[in-house]
């Protein structure tokens, strides 16, 4: 029997167990798991059915009244501190669809082949295989944690086999498509009009590729010295409505070119914005809603501009990846990609294109996306 810790070409990390099927030189079983508490559970089992002991003991029984909803409601008690408000949302969204059907069954029915079937009845309702995969982990996240707190031996649904599922399409807008939206937005938004921010708020998501709850969590105070950058230290959280670390709890740093700190110093002084409120705020000098601008404004522009131009329409998110994608074919360097745009994994800007050398210095004095405004 063993269990070792192994990476796939892919650069994804497996647990590996090994074991044989009835002794030495009997036929070997090879098993890959994502979590390694779900390995141990594995282990732990086929340790307990060779030793005979598969049965109810005084530590983590399946106990003949035990249900799902009591460990789930468990879990919800002592788990729930751990996620973000955003994580927290989808998992207990997640949960109350799970519970009114499944809160009865008892644990030891929760096995691969009910989770098969189950998988195969959320297909037929014409769901995603991503919204499938998300609802069984939340059978399998509640009982690993009873497994971890020794309410129960072993996880019972542990062999299953994940959706594969379909790669998103990741749309973006090329350089002249780019512009044409942000010529459209100066003419609808002029300067010197109060609404002005609306396009400054698209300018700077197609220079930084930040984050939407990053642009909204913004001070002025974020602004470098040598105007050549801004520093990202907190997002703004819509469900929460409050300030949180950036993703990945790491503060860095985006260009900003002339032109967008020369609309972003005219828009503080315009608004007399302090040093730490938000650099895009309601009326109530609180920072604005995503969810409220995504709706009202930018859905609204860019499908006018779409519909104008005959020029394809994309979501908010998708400026960032837009920028992201227009930073690659300027010729900024893989490693400074990444940095901007804040990745854990090299492999997510891998993912846009391969590239060549730069810095974040070079990139504000080089990266643009903007346009010769008419001189009247």
């Amino acid at each position: 029997m063993s269990l070792k810790k192994i990476t796939l070409p892919n650069s994804s990390i497996k647990w590996e167990v090994r074991v044989y099927q009835s002794g030495r030189g009997s036929k070997r079983i090879k098993r890959r798991f994502d979590k390694k508490i779900e390995a141990e559970a594995f282990l732990q089992e086929y340790k307990n059915q060779q030793k005979g002991l598969f049965q109810e003991h005084s530590i983590g029984i399946f106990s003949s009244d035990r249900t799902f909803k009591d460990e789930a409601e468990y879990w919800f008690d002592s788990a729930k501190f751990k996620f973000s408000a955003g994580h927290l949302k989808r998992m207990i969204g997640a949960y109350n669809q799970i519970l009114p059907e499944y809160g009865h069954m008892k644990i030891d029915k929760m096995t691969p082949e009910f989770i098969t079937r189950f998988q195969k009845e959320e297909r037929e309702r014409g769901l995603e295989h991503s919204t499938i995969n998300r609802k069984v982990q939340i059978f399998t996240s509640i009982l690993n944690h009873s497994v971890k707190h020794r309410r129960i031996p072993f996880n019972p649904c542990n062999g299953y086999t994940k959706l594969k599922e379909s790669p998103n399409e990741m749309l973006y807008w090329d350089k002249s498509e780019a512009i044409s939206f942000l010529k459209r937005m100066d003419l609808d938004y002029p300067i010197n009009s109060p609404d002005r921010w609306i396009y400054i708020v698209y300018c700077l998501a197609l220079n930084t590729a930040l984050r939407a709850g990053e642009i909204w969590g913004l001070q002025p105070t974020d602004l470098a010295e040598d105007g050549l950058k801004i520093f990202v230290r907190r997002q703004f959280n819509r469900v929460s409505k409050s300030y949180g670390p950036t993703k990945g709890n790491k503060i860095r740093v985006v260009p900003c070119n002339s032109e967008l700190l020369s609309e972003l110093k005219k828009h503080i002084q315009q608004n007399q914005i302090k040093l730490t409120e938000p650099l895009f705020m309601n009326a109530n000098r609180k920072p604005i809603c995503h969810d409220n601008f995504a709706k009202r404004n930018f859905m609204v522009d860019v499908e006018r501009w779409s519909k104008d131009t005959n020029l394809k329409a994309i979501r908010f998110h998708d400026l960032r990846h837009t920028a992201t994608t227009l930073m690659i074919s300027a010729g900024v360097d893989i490693k400074t990609v990444k940095e901007i745009c804040g990745h854990s994994d090299i492999q997510t800007t891998m993912n846009y294109v391969h590239m060549v050398a730069g810095s974040v210095e070079n990139v504000a004095k080089t990266f643009s996306i903007s346009f010769e405004k008419e001189v009247s």
